[in-house]
């Protein structure tokens, strides 16, 4: 049983509850509800029926349980409601159409090439508007759009407060501005944030009451859930991992500091170091300089290339500075490693767990699991679309008795 506010949020909380136990689990009946949620029968039956009103939740066939007894099994009705995720990364944006399941319906790609801020959001409005067209009789059960985005963000506000390495992306009224071109409820969340919501949703969190996603692509962040739920912070700025100080008379980074985790172990601290070691070593069967981006590195580390597999774990052990950081602040039972340099596979990951190996205290090594990403869909991009149906899912007591979802190939 979950803590809330008030009665309705009480409510809402229970749902929401009930709702992550249907969804991770096959077989699940009101009996098992009650006794993996604590909530009462009398209670459980209760809020099941509201679901059940709704057309969020179907009975299914009978199933036995373990008492040997008959009980009705229950889903989730994947086609309860649909949500418009976009992906906005630093060079390319995403843009796909995500039923409750989190399967991805339809999805377009657009790389990002020197584009204004103002180019940029135009992109974006004009694919979630053909995601919208593409949706037929599907789009009157489209409830938002969530937008996963580089931060720092103001994310209540649906402001990107900053993009490092990427001019002009500064106090940007992101939600709004696609909110008010669309005319529908729009979300801007972190995308550290939105991959913890994928992996806890979909992927290999669905056990970890407090879970990591460290993304780590051309910044650096962490979305940390607590008992489930995105720790936000006062300013919804929380988890800016990448902007602690590892070296304080280091490279100055945009955001002002000096020797910020982001500048050692990012994909764009990696390619510098390889471009530099291109020039001043010129190893054989390496690209120019001027040539070489991460997934070469990745390629040639593939190939059993020293040089490369030696800067993967390099900006490897800068990075396991940063999760042994995490490990002490956040006591996370799970953290997953994920984003563009998870690429760099199992050499990078050793590296890093490497460093937590030598200074976390054992105690707290021994009860943490560390892992590499596996969802088929980008993280960051599925948990554009979860943080929809997760907005809706918490508040669905809100929700006037009329909206109902129809169950349709559940």
């Amino acid at each position: 049983m979950r803590k809330a506010g008030n009665v309705m949020d009480l409510q809402d909380s229970n749902l929401e509850l009930l709702l992550e136990i249907i969804r991770n689990h096959d077989d699940v009946s009101r009996q098992d509800l009650a006794e993996k949620s604590g909530l009462s029968p009398a209670g459980v039956s209760k809020l099941v029926s509201l679901l059940i009103s709704k057309g969020i939740v179907y009975e299914d066939a009978l199933m036995s349980t373990r008492k040997g007894r008959r009980a009705i099994r229950l889903k989730i009705n994947r086609d309860a409601m649909y949500a418009v995720g976009i992906r906005f990364a630093r060079q390319y944006v995403k843009c796909g159409l995500f039923n409750v399941k989190g399967e991805l319906l339809y999805s377009s790609y657009e790389p990002l090439q020197n584009f204004t801020v103002q180019q940029t959001v135009d992109l974006m409005v004009e694919m979630a508007a053909e995601v919208l067209r593409e949706c037929g009789d599907r789009r009157e059960r489209v409830v938002g759009v969530g937008i996963s985005a580089p931060g720092p963000l103001l994310a209540r506000e649906g402001k990107i407060a900053l993009i490092s390495n990427s001019p002009g992306w500064r106090n940007i009224s992101l939600a709004k501005t696609i909110e008010t071109r669309l005319g529908i409820p729009t979300f801007l969340e972190h995308d550290a944030n939105a991959s913890a919501l994928a992996e806890k949703w979909f992927g290999k969190g669905t056990t970890a009451n407090h879970l990591v996603f460290i993304a780590v692509g051309q910044g650096v962040g962490a979305g940390v859930l607590a008992n489930g739920q995105i720790l936000s912070g006062h300013l919804n700025v929380a988890g800016e991992i990448g902007h602690t100080t590892i070296d304080y008379n280091g490279p100055l980074c945009d955001c002002g500091n000096r020797g910020c985790l982001e500048m050692y172990s990012s994909s764009l601290a990696l390619v510098r170091r390889a471009r530099e070691t291109a020039r001043d070593e010129q190893p054989p069967g390496w690209p120019k300089p001027e040539e070489i981006d991460a997934e070469k590195v990745f390629a040639l580390a593939r190939t059993g290339d020293e040089t490369a597999l030696k800067l993967i774990r390099q900006v490897g052990h800068f990075l396991g500075i940063g999760v042994v950081n995490v490990i002490n602040t956040y006591n996370p039972d799970m953290i997953v490693l994920g984003d563009e340099m998870a690429e760099a596979g199992e050499p990078w990951l050793q590296a890093v767990k490497e460093v937590v190996e030598k200074r976390v205290i054992p105690e707290l090594r021994s009860e943490t699991i560390i892992e590499l990403s596996e969802l088929p869909i980008e993280p960051a991009f599925l948990g554009a679309g979860a943080l929809v149906i997760k907005r809706v899912f918490g508040n669905l007591s809100r929700l006037p008795n009329s909206a109902r979802f129809a169950v349709k190939n559940a």
